[in-house]
């Protein structure tokens, strides 16, 4: 890697921080494209390659999660109960498909597009449709089924795109069960990083088919990790701090904002490359 390469990935890891603080999204939405460029770039292909991404988008999500989630605290916007209420079935859920995903080669890259775009499609048609609902939420406390299911469901995306479960539960969270949405984005920011500890272990110790790097342990490819994992330590705590002076409904446009961009290019590469 050039030392312009470095640049360009902090430059897009302090992005994807203050996405993380700001949506409470873990920053995935901007870690999968960047480390899909660079994993490709280095040598990474076929499912070894979609492994890699998972893999180093969910364990860049470690840091910036658990950052968001302790400023989060900080600035006194915590729900611990319902955070473990919806994180420990969907550690159970994301681990389960992880280890379908490792070990086979059926989730090829052309499948992890499409799944991507399928969901980034439907949050941005749900976010830019439908009308604010703040009349609608409530800080009424929910039924721990409702934190236990949205958690199971997303568990399961998070293993399948890597994008750490914020874009599932924020909008559920919000849109469905009618919670606010700096509430919803602070139990989806200390939800992510738990999926991913356990994800990020158990990529850590995997062997994959090709090492593209020496710094590379199991599917994690430290040259890559690090610039973003460095930039959250400053921007993921800014972007908790506007967040919380910032109207909801600027954040569900800029929440919608972002996917469509990245549904763009996912488009543009499904079918014209």
């Amino acid at each position: 890697m050039e030392f312009s390469d470095y640049i360009i990935l902090a430059l897009f890891g302090s992005l994807g921080a203050f996405i993380s603080g700001f949506l409470g999204v873990g920053g995935g939405i901007i870690y999968i494209p960047v480390l899909d460029y660079f994993l490709n770039k280095a040598g990474m292909q076929n499912d070894v390659l979609v492994k890699g991404i998972l893999a180093n988008s969910l364990f860049t999500i470690i840091f910036s999660g658990s950052v968001s989630s302790y400023k989060q605290y900080k600035v006194g916007n915590f729900f611990p109960k319902q955070i473990i209420q919806t994180a420990l079935p969907g550690m159970l859920s994301a681990f389960v498909i992880t280890y379908l995903i490792k070990n086979g080669t059926w989730y090829s890259k052309e499948i992890f597009n499409l799944v991507f775009a399928s969901m980034l499609l439907v949050i941005v048609l749900r976010l830019f449709g439908s009308k604010s609902k703040e009349h609608l939420q409530s800080d009424t406390e929910m039924p721990i089924w409702n934190y236990s299911i949205t958690g199971f469901f997303a568990g399961i995306i998070t293993a399948f795109s890597g994008l750490g479960g914020g874009v599932v539960m924020t909008p559920v969270f919000t849109d469905i069960l009618h919670q606010p949405i700096k509430k919803a984005s602070s139990i989806a920011n200390g939800v992510i990083p738990l999926f991913a500890i356990v994800l990020g272990i158990y990529n850590l110790w995997d062997e994959p088919t090709q090492h593209i790097n020496n710094w590379q342990i199991g599917y994690i490819v430290i040259p890559v990790v690090l610039p973003l994992i460095l930039s959250t330590f400053i921007f993921a705590p800014i972007g908790v701090k506007v967040a919380q002076k910032t109207p909801q409904n600027i954040i569900r446009y800029v929440f919608a904002s972002f996917a469509s961009i990245v549904l763009i290019k996912l488009v543009y590469e499904i079918f014209y490359k």
